[in-house]
């Protein structure tokens, strides 16, 4: 779905942001509580899930139905996984402090993205310009990146990176350790306050 008249960018700065100097300040907690929820494989599953019957699982393949591309869900088509929310109470009251994108029976979506040694996620784009999607650094070995349209760039840890996923994009993890970042979806700056409204 493309929302008419939206400038089509895809990259935005954090100083845009300014809300995100107060989440990334809070990273350091949100790092321990990931690193709590870590020490098991209860609450995470892949993020990618096709039946591989389907013609475009084959495309999905190196992540499909596997925890190389892993996620813990705090939200996901709109739906709060409350276990999670629970386990990881302050991370569940940041995404509940910010302007987080809400769209009946779509989003909001946040979760801790893991991305296992080796992974690659392949070329894809996101579905509706009304939303950016956000990534808070937590985890970042060296030799990991992300491409977003025809500029590719790395992650900092505790220094978010801001994109619109209509843009194709696509992400690896090149080194020997795992990558984790906490990904969430926020509204789109140009759309103005009853824009929002309506597209609820």
């Amino acid at each position: 779905m493309t929302f008419p008249g939206i400038p089509a960018r895809a990259w935005f700065e954090r100083s845009e942001f300014p809300w995100l100097a107060t989440l990334e300040a809070r990273s350091g907690k949100i790092r321990a509580e990931l690193l709590e929820v870590l020490r098991s494989d209860e609450g995470f599953r892949p993020f990618v899930d096709i039946d591989k019957a389907h013609p475009g699982a084959a495309y999905w393949e190196g992540v499909n139905q596997s925890p190389s591309w892993n996620a813990f869900f705090f939200y996901r088509d709109g739906e709060r996984f409350e276990d999670n929310c629970q386990r990881c109470p302050i991370t569940a009251a940041a995404m509940d402090s910010i302007p987080i994108n809400r769209v009946a029976d779509h989003s909001p979506e946040a979760f801790f993205s893991v991305l296992k040694p080796g992974a690659y996620i392949p070329p894809h784009t996101g579905v509706a310009n009304i939303r950016l999607v956000s990534h808070l650094p937590l985890i970042i070995p060296s030799d990991c990146g992300i491409r977003v349209g025809t500029e590719t760039r790395g992650w900092k840890e505790g220094q978010s990176i801001v994109f619109d996923d209509t843009f194709e994009h696509e992400a690896w993890n090149r080194s020997d350790k795992t990558r984790v970042v906490l990904i969430f979806d926020i509204w789109n700056p140009y759309l103005s306050t009853p824009e929002q409204e309506v597209m609820r």
